[in-house]
């Protein structure tokens, strides 16, 4: 280590004589930047050399004439070596940032329970309709009715013992698709649900006794209403006379009027419950949409001799009663006034007041 130290004087003032002869003095080192590790192994190899030249025991000569050959590479190594060695900064690697994928939340919204279907509600009550039948020939509107009806219908289901039930209403825009108009029997037929339910009222006339009334009611019934039933075929039920009335006079009555319904098939029953009630028929007003006077349901279905009847007992009974009055008022004028001491049988008084 201690020869190393030597060498590297020797050689380094061996350098400075000579870069101090001039001519070389104006002249810049070239700048060579070379690893720490190859600048350090460049200078001790170029070292050597100059070392074997000058050698330990002789002075340096002071020549005149410069050698290039031992000048310009121990003055590149040394000026490399002390001068321009440098470290190299540090290379700073920078990481990408890495690379961040967004995934969409996906909500999953649970699917609601089923909720039940709810049992059907009562129906409505019917709304009230207008129907009329006009007779074209003659231009005279001789039925009108109105009224809001339900039908109440009870049927066997297939092939079970039990029961079926169905309600429905004749609805207030059902159409009449059939009359007629003439002077003793009158028809009026509604239908609905494209044909498949119809009503049919018929009226009969009575010239001797001037009145009319309702002959016959029949209801058809498509049998698809009926849930579950064994019957295939359209069911028919009908009622039969009701509301007699004098003619030129409309019948009404506001309640319900229950009406109970004879089916064809012995299993089916059905009742019919109409409200609103005004009907007339065998009029003679032209395309007339009013009703006449109106006689009212209950007791003006009763016969006229009734009312009159009970009438003349009531008048009767004043009469004999007055007369009974006025017959006692005249026998006691004629007998004069009693005095209140004498004594009277009044058992005997009250038979001769009365005559008895």
């Amino acid at each position: 280590m201690g020869y190393l130290k030597v060498y590297i004087f020797l050689a380094v003032t061996c350098s400075s004589v000579i870069i101090g002869q001039g001519g070389l003095t104006t002249k810049k080192p070239d700048l060579i930047d070379l690893p720490t590790s190859v600048a350090s192994l460049k200078s001790i190899s170029d070292a050597v050399p100059s070392v074997d030249v000058i050698g330990p025991s002789h002075e340096p000569q002071k020549s005149p004439s410069p050698q290039p050959d031992t000048t310009t590479t121990p003055t590149t190594s040394t000026t490399t070596s002390t001068t321009t060695t440098s470290t190299p900064a540090p290379t700073t690697t920078t990481e990408p940032a890495p690379n961040t994928t967004t995934v969409p939340t996906t909500t999953v919204t649970p699917a609601p329970e089923p909720k039940p279907t709810p049992a059907p509600g009562p129906l409505p009550r019917p709304t009230q309709g207008t129907w009329y039948y006009t007779d074209q020939s003659t231009n005279v509107t001789c039925i009108l009715v109105q009224f809001a009806a339900q039908l109440n219908i009870t049927y066997p289901k297939n092939n079970t013992s039990s029961l079926g039930y169905a309600l429905l209403n004749v609805p207030a825009n059902a159409s009449v698709v059939d009359g007629n108009c003439n002077t003793t029997s009158q028809r009026l037929t509604l239908s609905w649900a494209d044909g498949n339910h119809t009503l049919t009222m018929h009226f009969l006339a009575n010239d001797t006794t001037k009145t009319y009334h309702l002959n016959s009611l029949n209801i058809t019934i498509s049998p698809e209403i009926l849930i579950n039933s064994s019957l295939s075929r359209s069911v028919e039920v009908w009622h039969g006379a009701e509301w007699a009335m004098p003619l030129n006079t409309s019948y009404r009555c506001a309640a319900d009027t229950q009406l109970n319904l004879t089916a064809e098939v012995t299993s089916v029953a059905a009742t019919l419950t109409l409200s609103q009630l005004q009907e007339e028929a065998f009029r003679t007003q032209h395309n007339n949409n009013s009703f006449s006077s109106a006689r009212e349901c209950g007791s003006a279905d009763l016969p006229d001799a009734v009312p009159i009847a009970v009438g003349c007992a009531l008048g009767g009974l004043v009469v004999v009663v007055l007369i009974a009055y006025l017959e006692g008022r005249r026998r006691s004028a004629a007998r004069g006034y009693l005095s209140m001491d004498s004594p009277i049988d009044p058992r005997y008084d009250y038979q001769e007041l009365f005559g008895l």
